[in-house]
């Protein structure tokens, strides 16, 4: 019997830890914080904070003050530019 609980705590951790690490990587994907993987720490945070990674919609990064916005925006609401106009910053 001991064994058999052992197995299925081993079972659940390795569930656990997998929902942190694949949540971390969808945040990552869309361009959103991973640090919300924080709530992780408990095992229904770690699988709802999942969830809400995989059906958020990605964000895009202005290439001129940085700030993320929706991958549907026409303007960036910070700088107040249009997608289109926004010029790479400068490297050197």
């Amino acid at each position: 019997m001991p064994l058999f609980v052992l197995l299925i705590f081993a079972i659940a951790l390795t569930i656990w830890i997998l929902l942190i690490v694949f949540g971390i990587k969808a945040a990552r994907q869309k361009n959103r914080s991973p640090h919300w993987m924080w709530f992780g720490i408990h095992p229904f945070g770690a699988l709802i904070v999942f969830i809400v990674m995989r059906v958020l919609p990605p964000l895009k990064e202005c290439p001129n003050c940085r700030e993320r916005v929706k991958a549907h925006a026409k303007i960036y609401p910070y700088c107040q530019r249009p997608f289109e106009l926004v010029a790479p910053p400068a490297t050197g």
